[in-house]
């Protein structure tokens, strides 16, 4: 019985002292507490990765519509001082680190101090900044109307098919606004699109939401800090039917004339051009006259013609880049002669039907004719008919001067030319016929 009681002294014992130890061990701890609080009042702590807020509102600068436009650290690090009860408050998460824009109200450069406040209203001493200070560009924001042109690479036409000229935006103008010193710098802008199209007819409404800038030098301009009104544009593409056409000679000889053409040869530089359409509906010919008057080529004959000239409708467009071609005729087996002819080797045709005789008072008329070289020198006034045709002339004059038409009428590689230093029209004479002069007497 003795021994049982002695075992449960002995553990009532253990018992207090266990809890007098835990009692010393939480007392020792506070006092370690308390005196760490008293004797090391502040400690000193970095906090990295803290936001830097850019914020100009309620600024002079803002209200002068600066903003930045260079790149600021994203991030900031602070070291400073505080209590020990406040050590945990103060992170990345209730720090608030900004630039400070208070002195600032013109454009340009500015190096600006970095600041760091607590947003839980926690206080902390001796803070230093890494970076301290912060060097930003400003600008003036403002909003220009541009036109816009299209740019599609990979569109391209269909056989037979070219993209025409005139694409265009739809709207053909957009409104940017950015900093004022890029702005000043836009001589160009495009909305591009890279979309692949094979195309045989026009297209409308191709959007796209990309654009390009360029100065005057053809520099792209870069597009940091710049916005687009709309933000989507159309691009409307025009497709042409197109061909390339060979360009031939057409001689005009006189009526009643047998000359071959064929005789004669020309080289036409460039000796085709490319020609486009785009009504669909209209048929692009293979091959392209030049109207040439047999009458015109001489020896050394070279003519410029025009391009323009030969299109027979606004509808046909000259694509070739070519603005004209020279017409040069190949003379090496050629040669030309002067002749004189008297007015009895001249036709008169077509005499009006009145109370007038016609006659030619023209006695000798100078004419040239051109032709192969073993031929030339054997013709003679019999080889040519040479007539002067009054149906469309105006003879309501007594005298007057007509064109005479030549043709040599036994060789059909032969023929009169118009020469600028040979007077080829003859006087035509008018005079009243013996009744109508005897009819007139009596009148008077």
């Amino acid at each position: 019985m003795n021994v049982i009681q002695n075992l449960r002294k002995k553990k009532n014992v253990a018992k207090r002292n266990i809890i007098l130890l835990i009692i010393s061990l939480f007392c020792a701890v506070a006092a370690w507490f308390i005196v760490a609080m008293t004797q090391y009042a502040a400690e000193t702590k970095t906090v990295g990765n803290i936001p830097l807020v850019v914020d100009m509102s309620g600024t002079l600068a803002a209200e002068n519509g600066l903003k930045p436009i260079s790149q600021v650290p994203d991030h900031v690090k602070v070291t400073f001082d505080c209590s020990r009860t406040d050590y945990n408050r103060l992170t990345a998460e209730t720090l608030r680190a900004y630039l400070d824009f208070s002195s600032v109200s013109t454009a340009g450069k500015k190096t600006l101090s970095v600041k760091v406040e607590s947003t839980n209203g926690v206080d902390f001493t001796n803070y230093r900044v890494t970076p301290q200070t912060v060097t930003v560009e400003l600008d003036e924001f403002r909003s220009a109307v541009f036109p816009i042109k299209p740019k599609h690479p990979n569109i391209i036409p269909a056989e037979d098919r070219m993209l025409g000229e005139n694409s265009k935006c739809n709207p053909e103008e957009i409104t940017i606004t950015g900093p004022a010193s890029k702005l000043a710098r836009i001589a160009e802008c495009f909305a591009v699109t890279d979309k692949e199209m094979k195309l045989d007819s026009s297209v409308v409404g191709i959007n796209s939401s990309s654009f390009q800038l360029y100065d005057a030098e053809g520099t792209e301009i870069d597009q940091d800090y710049i916005s687009f009104e709309p933000t989507i544009v159309g691009i409307d593409i025009p497709v042409l039917t197109q061909k390339t056409v060979t360009l031939k000679p057409n001689i005009s000889v006189p009526p009643k004339s047998n000359f071959d053409t064929d005789f004669i040869s020309f080289t036409i530089t460039p000796p085709e051009i490319i020609l486009a359409s785009k009504n669909s509906e209209i048929n692009l010919d293979d091959k392209k006259d030049i109207k040439i008057n047999l009458r015109d080529l001489d020896i050394g004959y070279s003519k410029e013609v025009s391009v323009s000239s030969l299109l027979p409708s606004d509808d046909i467009m000259n694509v070739s880049g070519i603005e004209s071609v020279i017409v040069k005729l190949n003379d090496e087996n050629l040669a030309s002669r002067e002749m004189t002819l008297s007015n009895s080797n001249i036709d008169l045709m077509n005499v009006p039907n009145d109370d007038y005789d016609y006659t030619i008072r023209t006695e000798r008329l100078p004419i040239k004719i051109v032709g192969p070289k073993d031929v030339i020198n054997d013709i003679t006034a019999a080889d040519l008919d040479v007539e002067v045709d009054l149906a469309t002339a105006d003879t309501s004059m007594d005298q007057f001067r007509y064109d005479v038409v030549i043709f040599c009428k036994t060789h059909n590689n032969v023929w009169a030319v118009n020469d600028s230093k040979i007077d080829s029209k003859v006087v035509i004479e008018k005079t009243p016929k013996n009744g109508a002069a005897k009819q007139a007497a009596r009148n008077n």
